[in-house]
């Protein structure tokens, strides 16, 4: 990272902790970007070129989570995609990291402002559809692919866990990151049960497996 990039990460950095710091304070709905900016040390033109809008900064720690397709497309091409999967996992989980008790916090806020809770679900969607064509261009087939779409879906079902990992775990950071470890290793061994096809209906109308025992 060049010393233009660097200064431009923390500049957002220091913009999102300070947001975020008025948010829990003095409520999300009280709190204007001019003083955000101002706490901030930054001119509002700057904050509004880094966040065009309030709604986009409350959300700003989870986008750093859920940017799966990103940290995927920052592995070596050579890297095995089980493996280049598992880094970006550990890499987005990390950035759950913070304050609990601030984390919690917002969770609040986002659950009961509409804008914010609605603009998540739209980012959620975009992030999805990111890391589908992330992992398409990796496996060199279509992002409907099924096994693209169904390798994506379990990514981001591996961060939820590896993020709770990361938050339940205790020690440091580097016991922390370990615990993910711990479950990306765990779970290359894992004898996992999908969903099977059914054939029919027993006498009772209930759906009948093709095949195995049908627990």
């Amino acid at each position: 990272m060049g010393l233009r990039e660097l200064k431009a990460a923390r500049t957002r950095a220091q913009i999102i902790d300070t947001a975020l710091d008025l948010f829990v304070e003095q409520g999300y709905d009280e709190t204007t970007m001019e003083q955000i900016a101002a706490k901030a040390e930054v001119g509002t033109t700057t904050l509004y070129r880094y966040f065009p809008s309030k709604d986009l900064l409350v959300l700003a720690r989870l986008e750093q989570v859920m940017d799966l397709g990103g940290a995927l497309r920052e592995r070596p091409a050579e890297e095995p995609l089980d493996a280049a999967l598992g880094a970006a996992v550990r890499k987005c989980a990390q950035g759950a990291a913070g304050d609990d008790e601030r984390d919690a916090a917002l969770r609040r806020i986002i659950d009961n402002s509409p804008v914010p809770r609605a603009m998540l679900w739209d980012l959620g969607a975009r992030y999805a559809g990111d890391l589908k064509a992330a992992i398409a261009e990796r496996m060199h087939r279509p992002a409907d692919d099924l096994r693209v779409v169904m390798t994506a879906h379990a990514a981001y079902a591996v961060l939820q866990v590896a993020a709770d990992a990361w938050l339940e775990a205790d020690g440091d950071r580097d016991a922390r990151a370990g615990a993910i470890d711990d479950l990306l290793h765990r779970l290359s061994t894992l004898d996992l049960v999908l969903p099977g096809p059914v054939t029919g209906t027993d006498t009772d109308g209930r759906l009948r497996p093709a095949s195995g025992d049908g627990a």
